[in-house]
């Protein structure tokens, strides 16, 4: 039996998992990568889209750049969504600049969006893997049992040559997906429910395709008729597409994709089907994040439809959080409630993306589809118009996310205390800028291409804006064992957004306090964002007491 040592057991390699790798990784804590797949799959692309917000968190990590190589779309390729009856059909509608895909330079990012197939994006997280020296990743190892005590837990899988493996770690985390062993081995139950409709992802090849029809380039035309809707789009400038078919039938014949396809199109094209998932949107959640030593996040934690390309971004979200966390822990600077808060923190965020990504669903293709649509007719132009109308009515918060993607606030944190200082609350397609604790540090650029983000340090960031701050915030950071790099903000101007003369900024780009260098005691300030008030010593042994519970 093979045997390892570590700090962290990370179960799942897909984005999520080899998130929480690189996050740990960057900071130098030990931890062990369990995936069954020893190659990625290109069968089911799954997520296309990288938001602002992860592709921040990818800058952070080194591999932003990395992750835009690695796609078959290179960046601005487009930033359009089109409807049409068919891909060589009748153009309804369209829309331009959608999920911040053009936004390089833009003020309130750090990094544009990134359409890019899941499986490339993994591709590039397993290579940049490589630069983390203290990730083990073994990959071809499945998990079996899972094992915990006072003092670590233990990991059973089964090695790619059938050989017995035990991992030992301080903790685990389960990234392994909608169907988690994880989840399944610590008893923990989803909540929810599943839509009745049953659909198909398929990808093919069209050789020419993107040639034959019209519209100009997408990465999503919407297909609106009374026959097959759904979704298509490039994976990449290689022939290679996607679909989407809605409604399909539990078991679809290969005659039936390829027609259904055709009819897509609007046209005879030559097709080879390359691979084809069947899914069914659910709306689901894991009663508890936490058992013990133990951590869900991802899918393992949280289900929810496709519709606004939430889904693995907001587990990238969870791997962040609880990646800071962990390293905390590890490192013995968490106070007692740090750990618990992740639960408290990314639940709530599962519930909204679950609540907006249904509100997507509520009108899809089908809704929109009617007879005359393709008509050439006067009758045809005229229902088209009322089919734009009701499309721009329903779909624009889907395709316009900034405010819902950056406006995020952590409420109801136990590291986080309400103020009463300018908090402008964002509308999904609409962000407004911020400096309220519980929400993303508003973003600036100080020179060319050199992000605010760029200065903050690993850990916790004192920001100064005006007087600076006095050295007890060292003295009380040094005596925590907390990382705290202090960065003078030369603009005065900011005041009137920020509220505040100091801002403490969290590892993970969230504000975690905002006052003035004449206000509390920054002891109590960081006792509370690092969850609780102990030392060092009393914060892990009250720690371990609380994982037992």
């Amino acid at each position: 039996m093979n045997e390892y040592e570590t700090a962290v057991v990370i179960v799942g390699g897909g984005p999520v998992g080899l998130t929480l790798a690189h996050e740990l990784g960057s900071r130098g804590i030990a931890c062990v990568l369990l995936e069954p797949r020893e190659a990625t799959s290109s069968g089911s692309p799954r997520c296309k889209q990288v938001n602002p917000r992860s592709m921040e968190i990818f800058r952070r990590l080194g591999v932003a750049d990395d992750i835009r190589a690695a796609s078959g779309l290179p960046f601005g390729w487009s930033d359009s969504a089109v409807f049409a009856t068919s891909l060589t059909g009748h153009r309804i509608e369209r829309f331009d600049q959608i999920f911040a895909l053009s936004g390089a330079g833009a003020t309130e990012l750090a990094e544009p969006a990134q359409w890019c197939a899941q499986n490339r994006l993994e591709e590039a997280l397993r290579e940049t893997l490589r630069r983390r020296t203290s990730v083990t990743p073994l990959w071809g190892a499945t998990l079996t049992g899972i094992e915990q005590d006072e003092t670590g837990v233990t990991a059973i899988a089964d090695g790619p040559d059938g050989a017995a493996l035990r991992i030992r770690g301080r903790y685990l985390a389960g990234a392994d997906g909608s169907r988690s062993s994880v989840r399944r081995l610590l008893g923990i139950r989803l909540s929810g429910r599943s839509h009745e409709i049953r659909n198909l992802q398929t990808t093919f090849r069209a050789p020419g395709l993107d040639r034959a029809h019209d519209h100009g380039r997408a990465v999503q035309y919407w297909i609106v008729n009374d026959r097959v809707n759904g979704l298509m789009g490039q994976l990449d400038t290689e022939d290679t597409w996607w679909a989407i078919i809605l409604g399909a039938p539990a078991a679809p014949s290969s005659d039936w994709v390829r027609d259904a396809l055709t009819t897509m199109i609007g046209a005879p094209h030559p097709v080879e089907v390359l691979a084809h998932d069947p899914w069914t949107a659910r709306m689901l959640i894991a009663d508890e994040y936490r058992a013990g030593r133990c951590f869900l996040l991802g899918d393992a934690a949280h289900l929810n439809p496709p519709w606004g390309g939430f889904g693995a971004n907001t587990g990238i979200g969870d791997a962040v959080d609880l990646g800071w966390k962990l390293a905390a822990a590890v490192e013995g600077w968490a106070g007692p409630q740090l750990l618990d808060s992740y639960q408290a923190e990314r639940r709530r965020m599962g519930l909204r993306t679950i609540a907006e990504a249904e509100r997507n669903m509520q009108v899809l293709p089908g809704e929109l589809a009617r007879p005359e649509l393709d008509d050439d007719g006067p009758a045809g132009a005229h229902a088209r118009r009322e089919a734009a109308a009701a499309i721009r009515r329903t779909k624009t918060s889907e395709l316009y996310t900034l405010g819902f993607v950056l406006g995020a606030r952590y409420l109801g944190s136990p590291l986080l205390a309400d103020d009463d200082g300018p908090a402008p609350g964002s509308t999904t397609s609409h962000y407004r800028p911020s400096a309220a604790p519980g929400v993303r540090l508003p973003h600036l650029w100080q020179a060319a291409g050199r992000s605010l983000y760029d200065a903050l340090g690993p850990g916790f960031t004192l920001l100064e804006l005006g007087e600076p701050a006095g050295p007890q915030w060292a003295a009380a950071a040094g005596a925590r064992g907390l990382p705290l790099t202090r960065f003078r903000l030369h603009r005065p101007d900011l005041r009137e957004l920020t509220g505040a003369d100091l801002l403490l900024v969290r590892p993970d780009r969230h504000v975690a306090w905002r006052g003035s260098s004449r206000e509390p005691d920054p002891a109590a300030v960081l006792d509370r964002a690092r969850g609780g008030t102990s030392t060092n010593a009393e914060s892990s042994a009250r720690f371990d007491a609380e994982a037992r519970k």
